[in-house]
């Protein structure tokens, strides 16, 4: 009874912050760099570097050696650390390793197992172990790039825990067309999880992106980004007891930035089909190999703000 009610209350905050759904490791879908939460997470055919990791492993066969460090605030006390690195292999001639950590922590919570009084207090914790590799072959066509990824999944609720491997696969195509890439990503497919008897998947996404740099305006550079994501929010065999018919849901992410002369960058961003995100907006300061980034964004149904940090060290 009181594990019951402990998932029942954290997947009611689950569908507060990340949109409703019967999915677990929610945590999955919070993103990662502050960069990317500036431009609305469009990222599929953007993201290199250490966040490659999180958004598109292919993207790390267009990474020189990088660690990004983040931290998120987000609601009812919650916070996302996350730490990526990526470093190439033999100059980048055998592709790009990636490695690095997710965290999500959040402040004690009381504990009830009825009406009354609280009869304690519980916690829960999620993190993930990233490790992936992105390139190039020969025998592909030219601009064409993979990328493949796991994480060792640990997730802790209460006096309970589960863990698993999840896994990544993602390509990017830099097309003839000057400044514009193609790039697709299925994320977080594999085994499902237990805490105990209570089975969870994780949130199946399939991501298709695409980003554009039209030709230097005003000193500086633009990027323009989109993404359409389907992700799977729903447990079937939950979903089949409550009557509900869940199909993959359909969610839409725009991206601007604008970077001048690799000194300042401003940032903006809409996602489309959320209840409680919409506008986003950062910028980052270049400091030698140091990029220091910022991001904002206003969540509705009374849920505050969010605030995103990182640090990004340029290693070669």
């Amino acid at each position: 009874m009181k594990r019951s009610l402990i998932l029942f209350l954290l997947f009611a905050v689950s569908s507060q912050a990340y949109e409703a759904g019967t999915s677990g490791l929610l945590f999955l879908r919070l993103g990662a760099g502050a960069r990317a939460g500036g431009m609305g997470e469009a990222q599929t055919a953007v993201s290199s570097g250490g966040t490659a990791l999180y958004w598109n492993p292919a993207g790390l066969s267009l990474s020189s050696a990088d660690l990004y460090v983040s931290h998120k605030e987000w609601i009812l006390s919650t916070r996302q650390e996350f730490l990526g690195m990526s470093y190439p292999l033999s100059g980048g001639e055998r592709g790009t390793l990636g490695f690095g950590l997710t965290a999500l922590t959040m402040d004690e919570m009381e504990l009830y197992e009825g009406p009354g009084d609280p009869v304690g207090h519980f916690s829960a914790f999620d993190m993930a172990f990233h490790l992936a590799w992105g390139g190039s072959f020969g025998f592909l066509p030219e601009g064409l790039h993979l990328g493949m990824g796991t994480k060792w999944i640990y997730s802790r609720l209460h006096e309970d825990s589960a863990r698993g491997l999840l896994f990544d696969a993602g390509a990017l195509l830099e097309t003839k067309i000057p400044g514009l890439t193609f790039a697709g990503v299925l994320q977080h497919f594999g085994q499902a999880m237990k805490y105990r008897e209570e089975t969870f998947s994780a949130p199946l996404t399939m991501k298709a992106g695409l980003a554009w740099r039209p030709p230097m305006i005003l000193d500086g550079s633009a990027l323009l980004a989109y993404d359409l994501l389907l992700v799977g929010d729903g447990d079937i065999s939950s979903d089949d007891a409550i009557g509900e018919a869940k199909a993959m849901n359909t969610r839409h992410h725009l991206g601007f930035e604008f970077d001048y002369q690799q000194i300042a960058s401003l940032r903006v961003g809409y996602k489309y089909g959320y209840e409680s995100q919409g506008l986003t907006a950062g910028g980052t300061i270049h400091w030698g190999r140091y990029y220091l980034d910022y991001a904002f964004m206003n969540l509705l149904n009374d849920l505050g703000n969010s605030h995103h940090f990182g640090i990004s060290v340029d290693l070669h």
